[in-house]
């Protein structure tokens, strides 16, 4: 959570969308926010065409950082509640989001979201499992998702495939702890050595749809998250509970 935070404070629009171009404070929060509104389109249609029915009444946005879906999904469902690891992050959402009175956000770092069994009737995640550092953590998070759904809810997640031995090494995320963890500013180890704390991580196909059913929800879709991916690619996947 910790390392959330000090993003939340150096550069909360990049930890969100990560493109090298715009790091150091280059993003415009009205492109990232429209991003989030085509990325909602694109979600919608791919459920609509891989006949998923949707009921529109309460999403869950996993992993808001600053509300960047959690706002996006607002024009289509009723409720939305996001819910982030980082306080700071949450702050943000409320700030970036308060013209949206359909939005709410919520911060925990537990591993058990603090919501009732069949609470939302969408779940929502893209660009955020990846960057749990922990399989079982990740897989634990997907069985949260299939809980708090409610019964024929929806459950939409990206994760990537596999992730390549030079991207499981984390040379920067490793340096960026060992400096740290010597007294060295967090915000020179960004700023100047331009380096991170966020990891990469990702689960094969096969051990995810047999995780999911193996806990009482059905693989309805999987599709390609980008098709310009190489081998080093993501899934969308589309869960019906």
């Amino acid at each position: 959570m910790s390392n959330w935070n000090t993003l939340a404070e150096l550069d909360p629009l990049w930890a969100v969308l990560s493109n090298p171009r715009k790091k150091f404070g280059e993003w415009d929060p009205a492109e990232v926010f429209s991003k989030g509104e085509r990325e909602a389109e694109r979600v919608l249609a791919m459920c609509k065409s891989n006949a998923v029915d949707i009921s529109y009444g309460k999403l869950l946005d996993f992993g808001c950082g600053v509300g960047r879906m959690t706002r996006a999904f607002s024009g289509f469902f009723t409720t939305c509640t996001g819910i982030d690891v980082s306080e700071k992050m949450v702050a943000l959402a409320r700030k970036f989001n308060s013209d949206r009175a359909n939005c709410q956000f919520v911060s925990s770092d537990s591993g058990r979201l603090p919501f009732a069994d069949g609470s939302f009737d969408f779940v929502y995640s893209v660009l955020v499992l990846q960057h749990i550092p922990r399989k079982d953590a990740i897989l634990g998070y997907i069985a949260e998702f299939i809980r708090v759904a409610a019964h024929k809810g929806v459950i939409v997640f990206q994760l990537p495939n596999e992730v390549p031995f030079w991207r499981r090494i984390q040379l920067r995320r490793r340096l960026w702890s060992w400096l740290g963890s010597m007294g060295i500013p967090k915000s020179w180890l960004f700023r100047k050595l331009h380096l991170s704390p966020i990891p990469m991580n990702g689960i094969s196909r096969q051990e995810i749809e047999n995780f999911v059913r193996a806990r009482g929800a059905k693989v309805h879709a999987v599709d390609r998250y980008d098709a310009r991916e190489g081998p080093f690619h993501s899934y969308y996947y589309f869960l019906v509970k």
